[in-house]
């Protein structure tokens, strides 16, 4: 049986679909599942443990010749959007089935329409499977780093506690502002070991200079050094991880890494919660929110509330309670 997952983009979306994989890999276990998504995200793909062949979304007419030829048995969309439609039509595989997205929903959720809640989007996702006749529970997402991507940090901070700090997210209300996490971080006593790294990516580099600049703390900079399979192996070596609602969060709860997430302008009734039993969510849980399903560039009530009255001591007693 030849198996092909579709999910193009994007870190944490990706995430979230490795227990779909790997109930594939438990179902059909002689089975080839392939998996399609963009050149950027493969080292998260290849940290799936149960993946045979991954195809990169490049040279779009070229590859879909080659995933036409491969004949496959069952295609999953777990993407459900125009371009994967495409796809699919092109590929032409025997049985397509797509995940149930509930869109409508999550936008009744943001217009405070209904009081409901998605649990997880790895509950949507197995709806796809549902349509196939595979009822399993679902499970949390788990990645497998290489060993041999293994960082040095430990070696360069013996004895030091290692606390990841990403201070970007892709729109500006999911971000908790620079100044009282910095405010945060120098708040940490020093008889706590603490040593602070920030990660991101090399577009969000100017938020370290920032955040460097409104703290007395010295913090090692590391944005854009490395690409996902190395990020992942980082984040896997560190103490504690500390997000707002982003990709970095999702890898991290699939490390069952101790984390803190905050939530702004979104919500974990969005079904975007980290799904770690070692996770502290943090939202301030105002009416106003969730204002948007991914985040926007200005909070539409210009207050900024949801982010805004999140203390910097609330972060420092749940960082308490974990390295302690």
């Amino acid at each position: 049986m030849k198996i092909l997952i579709l999910r193009l983009s994007s870190i944490g979306d990706i995430v979230l679909t490795q227990p779909v994989a790997k109930v594939l890999r438990e179902v059909y276990p002689d089975a080839t599942i392939d998996y399609l998504t963009k050149e950027p995200f493969i080292g998260i793909v290849e940290a799936f443990g149960c993946i045979d062949t991954i195809h990169i979304w490049k040279n779009k007419k070229e590859i879909l010749r080659k995933l036409r030829m491969q004949k496959f048995d069952l295609v999953i969309d777990l993407q459900a959007k125009m371009n994967t439609f495409i796809i699919k039509s092109s590929i032409r595989g025997k049985k397509t089935v797509t995940y149930n997205k509930k869109h409508f929903l999550r936008k009744k959720i943001v217009k405070k329409i209904t009081g409901k809640s998605i649990v997880s989007t790895v509950e949507l996702y197995f709806s796809a499977l549902k349509k196939i006749g595979i009822t399993k529970t679902m499970g949390y997402p788990k990645l497998y780093p290489d060993k041999l991507k293994t960082s040095s940090l430990e070696k360069r901070f013996p004895g030091k506690k290692l606390i990841s700090i990403f201070p970007g997210a892709l729109h500006t209300t999911k971000m908790y502002p620079l100044e009282k996490l910095a405010e945060f971080i120098d708040s940490v006593p020093s008889k706590w070991n603490c040593k602070f790294i920030i990660l991101g990516s090399k577009s969000e580099k100017l938020l370290s200079v920032e955040l460097q600049k409104n703290t007395k703390t010295e913090l090692l900079d590391l944005c854009g050094e490395f690409n996902i399979s190395q990020l992942i192996s980082v984040i896997n070596n560190m103490d504690v991880i500390i997000s707002n609602d982003s990709g970095p969060m999702h890898i991290a709860a699939a490390l069952e890494k101790p984390q803190i997430a905050l939530f702004g302008a979104t919500h974990p009734r969005l079904g975007f919660a980290p799904l770690n039993k070692k996770a502290v969510t943090i939202s301030s849980n105002i009416s106003c929110q969730p204002c948007s399903l991914h985040g926007s560039a200005i909070c539409p009530k210009g207050h900024f509330l949801c982010m805004n009255s999140i203390s910097s001591e609330v972060i420092k007693k749940n960082l308490e309670k974990i390295i302690s």
